[in-house]
């Protein structure tokens, strides 16, 4: 009897929490500030690009040095972001929110105040640890309100408006870095934190209820992420996007040489990459939701796989034989975030669908796995592409090809599911 009245008094109230959200207006409201959040991550990334040249000479720093702001950056939100959703659960999603993002604005400060290489790193890190919070928990926010196609939805709005912020990001950073200096770009970082501390608080509910909440405890927590990550078809299935993304993300972390140095341009001419590579991206996830239940996956597969072939090809002949120029040199770097987009999100269902008791903790374990390869692929990979656009091909190429090596070894493994 207790319980039932817990449960009743626990549906009432989310109902209430829901009611606010009834009109499109509110909606429409909620959409944008879960975007905004989720778009501190881009942002913290993407801003200070066009930057790097400057820091370098200011600091002063090496080359390897400055990439090491991206990997020390990783590596902090790849451990930390395990964790965010859990303590949400336990505490509520507007105080993680709310605290994450007030200590990314003070280590955004530090950032602008340093005056050394190893200062700067340090706060790096410390933004790192603390910028995915809007992200994680964000989702958690959608599905806490809404139920059904309306939280698809929801999901979809918040996907597109994200992926303003790779275009957005260093456009901004170029013209602080041109006008104002480089600490000018992680003020713009506190402000933007600011405001997002104030708009949650104002425009936030707490979505998660107390009677739903769950106390935190770290040991079943590990044991959970420690089971999934050396299940073999996690690692199987996990790597492939991750792999996949690395044969664009080297552009983006090595924009400063591929955009400055061997295209010969300046730090204002960053949109020329990102704009068309995000455009190819966003098209080829549009057209994978229009294939869902009309193509069957591992043909969007072979789609996909094929598209980025013939991408990285066409960019190691044009790398090796064309004289630099953004349209032949950034047109191969579309098809192939195109081509990667197709192949995506049939691997991220397959990879829910096999860990379906723990969807949650796998898709948190799988982001953080690709935020950490990121981290290698900024330590190790982008040192070695950045000396030559034929580097930065063969990578690309690379990417491709050890992707498909472990498509084919799932397959193998899994041939019961190939028709599915």
């Amino acid at each position: 009897m207790e319980s039932n009245r817990a449960a009743a008094n626990h549906a009432a109230e989310r109902q209430l929490m829901v009611d606010r959200y009834a009109s499109g207006r509110e909606r429409l409201k909620l959409t944008y500030l879960l975007a905004a959040l989720s778009m501190l991550g881009p942002f913290s990334i993407d801003t200070y690009l066009p930057a790097f040249a400057e820091m370098q000479a200011a600091l002063p720093a090496t080359e390897v040095q400055m990439q090491l702001t991206l990997t020390l950056y990783f590596i902090g939100f790849a451990i930390v972001s395990l964790f965010h959703g859990a303590i949400s659960d336990s505490i509520g999603r507007k105080p993680v929110m709310i605290g994450t993002i007030c200590i990314h604005g003070l280590a955004s400060i530090g950032c602008a105040l340093s005056g050394s290489i190893e200062s700067l790193l340090a706060f790096r890190l410390l933004q790192g640890m603390f910028a995915g919070a809007g992200f994680v928990v964000g989702r958690a926010v959608v599905r806490d309100l809404f139920d059904g196609d309306e939280a698809q939805r929801q999901l979809s709005r918040i996907q597109m408006l994200f992926a303003l912020a790779p275009i957005v990001a260093p456009i901004l950073g170029g013209w602080l870095v041109a006008h104002l200096n480089w600490p000018s770009i992680f003020w713009f970082l506190f402000g933007y934190a600011a405001i997002l501390v104030l708009w949650t608080r104002i425009g936030l509910v707490e979505s998660h209820l107390p009677s739903a909440r769950l106390p935190f405890a770290v040991l079943p927590l590990v044991k959970t992420y420690r089971g999934i990550f050396f299940n073999k078809t996690f690692q199987l299935l996990a790597s492939i996007p991750g792999i996949n993304f690395m044969g664009f993300f080297v552009y983006i972390a090595g924009a400063p040489a591929f955009i400055m140095r061997h295209m010969q341009l300046t730090s204002k001419d960053f949109a020329l990459l990102f704009i068309p590579a995000i455009a190819g991206m966003t098209l080829g996830a549009y057209l994978s939701g229009r294939f869902a239940g009309r193509i069957m996956h591992h043909r969007q597969m072979r789609w996909g796989f094929a598209i980025m072939a013939v991408a990285a090809t066409i960019n190691i002949l044009v790398s090796a034989f064309v004289a630099p120029n953004v349209v032949w040199h950034v047109a191969p770097i579309a098809l192939y975030t195109f081509g990667m987009s197709l192949v995506t999100p049939p691997i991220t269902l397959k990879l829910l669908d096999a860990f379906s008791y723990a969807r949650g903790s796998v898709s948190a374990l799988q982001s953080s796995c690709h935020v950490a390869m990121m981290a290698v692929t900024t330590a190790i990979v982008v040192p070695f592409a950045q000396q030559s656009l034929l580097r930065f091909s063969l990578v690309m190429a690379g990417s491709v090809g050890l992707g498909w090596i472990i498509w084919m070894g799932y397959q193998r493994a899994h041939r019961s599911e190939e028709n599915t």
